[in-house]
Parts: C-alpha cells; sequence; structure tokens
C-alpha cells in the first residue's frame, strides 16, 4: 500500500481587534485624503482659470476632466502610496476554489447591478421629495452639461476602472482577513461616501456591496470593472444620448421614444430584481474561519473622521444647490 504523508491543515492567523481598528481607519484616512486632495486641485484650477474666456461647454468639459485627472490619476494613487499601502495585503485567501464567471454568467448580474442602483436613485427622489428643492444630483448636472466623449471617457471608463482598483481591489485584499463580511460593506460605505453628494451615496453603497461581493468571490477586478463601466455607461451616458436624440426629434416622436426608452429600463429593472432574488444564493451567506469584530471596523478615528466630514459635504452640497 503507497503511503500517503498527513498534511497538517493550513493554519489562518486570527487578526486582533486592534490590527482590525489599524487597518480599517488607514482605509478611512485614505478617502478622506483622497477627497481633500482632489477638492484642493480643483479649487486651484478654479482660482487659475477665473478669468479665462471658455464657453460654458467647454468650461464644463475643462472642469470634468480635471476633476477625473485630480481624483483618478493623481488622489486615489497617492492616497493608496500613503495609506492603503501600509496595511498587509490578505496573500492567504480563504476561498480554496475561485468561483469564474463565464460571459453568460456575468451579464447575469449586470440587470441585479442595475436594479439597486436605480432602487438607491428611487430613495433618493422620495427623501427628496420631503424638501422643496429636492436632493442635487450632481452627476445629473455634470454629464448633462459636458460633450458625450467627455461623459464617456470620465464617466464611463476611467472613473469605473480607477474606483474598482481602489476600493475592491486593494481595500478588499487588505481588509478581508480581518473579515469578508465586513470588508465588503466598509469599502461599499467609503465608496459610496466619496461621492460627495447624498443622493449617489444612496445607489453607490448598494452597487459597492454587490461589486465587493462579486470580487471577494471572483478574485477577478476585471468582471466588476466590466460591470461597473456597463452601469456607468447604461445609467449615465446612455440617457444623456436618448435626450440627445429626442431634442432632435420632431414632438409627435418625443413621447414615443421616452415611452420606449422607460420600459426598456423598467424591463432591465424587473430581470435584475428575478435574478437578485433567485441568484442570491450563489455568493451569500459568505463565510469565514476569523471572528467577525464589528467595533474595531466602525470606531475608529479615521472612520469617525470620514464621516463627519462627509456629513458636512453632503450638507454643503444640498445647501449651495
Amino acid at each position: 500500500m503507497e503511503y500517503i504523508p498527513e498534511t497538517e491543515p493550513l493554519y489562518t492567523p486570527v487578526p486582533e481587534p486592534r490590527s482590525t481598528r489599524r487597518a480599517a481607519s488607514l482605509c478611512a484616512f485614505a478617502a478622506i485624503a483622497a477627497t481633500l486632495l482632489s477638492y484642493a486641485i480643483l479649487f486651484a484650477y478654479g482660482i487659475l482659470t477665473v478669468n479665462a474666456a471658455f464657453s460654458d461647454r467647454m468650461s464644463a468639459n475643462l472642469t470634468l476632466l480635471v476633476n477625473t485627472v485630480a481624483v483618478d490619476f493623481i488622489a486615489l494613487p497617492l492616497a493608496w502610496l500613503a495609506f492603503l499601502r501600509r496595511i498587509p495585503k490578505n496573500d492567504a485567501c480563504e476561498i480554496e476554489t475561485r468561483t469564474p464567471l463565464s460571459l453568460k454568467k456575468l451579464l447575469f448580474y449586470f440587470p441585479c447591478a442595475f436594479v439597486l442602483m436605480y432602487a438607491g436613485a428611487l430613495m433618493g427622489t422620495l427623501i427628496g421629495m420631503l424638501f422643496k428643492k429636492g436632493l442635487s444630483n450632481v452627476v445629473e448636472q455634470a454629464i448633462g452639461s459636458v460633450d458625450i466623449w467627455v461623459s464617456v471617457l470620465c464617466a464611463g471608463i476611467i472613473g469605473p476602472v480607477a474606483e474598482e482598483l481602489f476600493f475592491r481591489k486593494a481595500m478588499i485584499d487588505r481588509l478581508s482577513k480581518y473579515h469578508p463580511i465586513d470588508a465588503i460593506l466598509f469599502s461599499a460605505v467609503l465608496f459610496a461616501l466619496i461621492h460627495g453628494n447624498l443622493t449617489q451615496f444612496l445607489y453607490a453603497f448598494p452597487l459597492g456591496v454587490l461589486l465587493g461581493i462579486i470580487y471577494y468571490h471572483t478574485q477577478n477586478i476585471g468582471y466588476t470593472i466590466l460591470l461597473h463601466i456597463a452601469i456607468n455607461m447604461i445609467g449615465g451616458v446612455v440617457p444623456q444620448l436618448v435626450m440627445g436624440g429626442i431634442a432632435m426629434l420632431p414632438e409627435s416622436m418625443n413621447t414615443l421614444v421616452t415611452f420606449v426608452y422607460s420600459q426598456i429600463i423598467i424591463g432591465i429593472c424587473a430581470v435584475g430584481l428575478i435574478f437578485l432574488i433567485r441568484r442570491r444564493r450563489e455568493f451569500l451567506p459568505i463565510q469565514s474561519s476569523v471572528p467577525r469584530f464589528r467595533r474595531p471596523f466602525y470606531l475608529n478615528a479615521g472612520f469617525i473622521i470620514a464621516c463627519v466630514l462627509f456629513t458636512g459635504l453632503f450638507i454643503l452640497s444640498e445647501v449651495s444647490l
């Protein structure tokens, strides 16, 4: 009989509350630093161009381009270097067999993400009804005032790639060893907060949770990048094209095009809701062998300061509407 040597089970080190608190705090400070740095760059740009004779369209294009460069090419990379790189990466992933997704399966998750985004947007609309002016919608205002190629480049491609690398790849890789559930939730909260206004927070958070779950189980950032790009394109760029096309059509066609487009959106949301209910067991529940320390994740200096700062930004965005 062939001798088969016994193999010792892999040892999974149990993190301490102190190390959990430090890691979560560093992630929160990374989000704070990225936000403050991007605001500083935009403020400097505003001072330098205060007397520039730009047209309204050119000014909007340049502002969105500068904002994209400031956030995605400067602020987020520097925040990663200053804070996230100090957190040890989770090299020993708890998932023994990763879950690859076929193109067909990946397409199933698009309507799921879409319905979560629209559910958050609907909640924002309902909350806005409590105020006379409603909630501010920075994205709609920004995208509606720029050329389509700027929307595609900034909101459709560069933004999703940078945000997925920062909030899913960098954060979840480093926080999942403390607990995957809180790693996903915490990264989603920071992802939503960094948008700087309540409207985007309400739909960015559930979207961030879904993308975090998909990334944790697949360990493939390409999946969430593609989903994020698709969501931003369909949710932001396509409406801009539709509204532009409607403006060029005769009035008799406007109602028909608007009706068809709204039915497509309703159909995608309906399919997404069905998939969320029927396919929830594929990625849930999330199991882990390490204890879950909730307090260190959310009661730390970085996260408390982040909540105060971003709450102030939320209020400021509504007051300045």
